[in-house]
């Protein structure tokens, strides 16, 4: 997967989890203590979202909030996990 393409995902699933539009979301938005609704259980839905897209499994101990800073982080992470 490509760095367009992870981005595109990581906007995807923050956006259908958290109900915003794609446009409210770049690299560099903040999602921790930006929007209050996301929780564990938006958090629990986003690594849902990338389980099915990636068709893979991701461990507890894989998910931190580093991975939640921002959408490149979390489009970082998609990368990472899709080439495993």
């Amino acid at each position: 997967m490509s760095s367009v393409e992870a981005l595109d995902l990581a906007k995807k699933v923050i956006a259908v989890n958290l109900q915003l539009e794609l446009d409210e979301l770049d690299p560099d938005t903040e999602i921790l203590g930006n929007f209050p609704q996301f929780n564990s259980l938006t958090i629990v839905g986003v690594i849902g979202s990338i389980e099915d897209e990636l068709d893979c499994v991701i461990d507890d101990e894989d998910i931190t909030t580093d991975i939640f800073a921002t959408v490149q982080d979390l489009a970082d992470f998609i990368e990472s996990r899709s080439s495993q």
